[in-house]
């Protein structure tokens, strides 16, 4: 059974600190402009930031139409006993336009050539939350020796739409992708606006919404809340984001583009550690009603134990007290997980 996967985290070691405990923030002054611009593709480049020093490496990969200010809470402090490079997608931050789809290919793609072309040292623990989780999966598939561990946080699993609608009430089964499509639609009007040049001068309800980010679940501070108002007012931006969206909300009945990738690999990670964290707090999800909740929350967790199955030193956690962005919420988390991971590897 699925459920035998799930762990109490004291029986593990871990002992995680409350949403106020006390961690270093990466400065706010690396997230206001590029670090280290990286040429992954011609004249194409990716903005990567790394800290400390140590082997294994740790890559992070952030969540859908996040750059690497998700990580603010956490990479400092695995900064201090290993090294550890955050970096924004194409499109994204001071990254480079896309010049194809975001898609998880693409996406993975781009990965690769980032870790090359920066001198990533191989093998490496690769972290990814929610879609990063996604691309994480499909980076192992793709590029095996690359790594020597993983941690997933609050991934994205393939097929995990279809898991969670068949949660829903009869009548209701397509209110989770009702929820997406309203939301991808919205992407791209903000990206007609932004083309028109009509987000800078906030005339309209539609433009202030499109870079109200007082809500952004990173908890951005005031510098960094207006350092991101400025890079939604970019069309690069708002192209990456939808693009990223598109890619995993089916149209009508066809699969969505990631999920068919996902589905078209074959996920097994050996003997190498791989830890899975889920969220504490059941949110559910645009769309979900309050009496489909247990159950969605559910079938997201029995996702996440699956995952953990890909290896023989698969473990899954549920984080207490966090929601969707556990390395926001429980930042002591991730750390932990890291850390566990990076010992692992190195055999201790």
């Amino acid at each position: 059974m699925l459920a035998t996967r799930f762990l109490v985290t004291a029986a593990l070691g871990f002992a995680f600190a409350g949403p106020g405990a006390a961690v270093t923030l990466v400065p706010d002054n690396v997230y206001a402009a590029p670090q280290q611009l990286v040429a992954i593709d011609g004249e194409r480049r990716l903005n990567l930031y790394c800290v400390g020093s140590g082997e294994p490496a740790i890559v992070l990969e952030a969540g859908a139409g996040n750059g690497m200010v998700t990580w603010r809470f956490v990479q400092s402090e695995i900064g201090k006993f290993t090294r550890v490079c955050a970096y924004d997608r194409a499109g994204l931050g001071f990254s480079d336009a896309a010049e194809r789809p975001s898609d998880l290919g693409n996406m993975t793609e781009d990965l690769a050539r980032l870790v090359a072309a920066a001198g990533v040292v191989k093998p490496f623990v690769l972290v990814g939350h929610s879609l990063g989780g996604q691309i994480a999966v499909l980076y192992a598939t793709m590029h095996p020796d690359d790594l020597a561990g993983m941690v997933l946080v609050d991934p994205g699993f393939a097929n995990d739409l279809e898991a969670l609608q068949a949660q829903l009430p009869e009548g209701a089964r397509s209110a989770i992708q009702d929820a997406m499509t309203r939301a991808l639609n919205f992407k791209r009007a903000c990206l007609e606006l932004a083309r028109a040049g009509k987000l800078a001068s906030l005339a309209t309800s539609a433009a202030r919404g499109c870079i109200n980010v007082n809500d952004d679940p990173n908890r951005l501070d005031a510098a960094l809340r207006q350092l991101a108002r400025r890079q939604l007012q970019d069309p690069k931006v708002w192209e990456a984001q939808a693009s990223e969206m598109a890619a995993f909300v089916p149209e009508g009945d066809h699969l969505d583009t990631d999920s068919a990738e996902l589905d078209a690999s074959t996920f097994a990670f050996g003997h190498k550690p791989l830890i899975v964290l889920s969220r504490g707090v059941d949110e559910g999800g645009p769309g979900v009603p309050p009496d489909a909740l247990a159950r969605v929350e559910a079938a997201w967790r029995a996702g996440h134990a699956a995952l953990a199955t890909c290896s023989t030193q698969g473990v899954h956690i549920v984080v207490p007290n966090s929601r969707h962005y556990v390395q926001i919420d429980e930042p002591a988390a991730v750390i932990d997980a890291v850390r566990r991971a990076v010992l692992a590897v190195r055999g201790k």
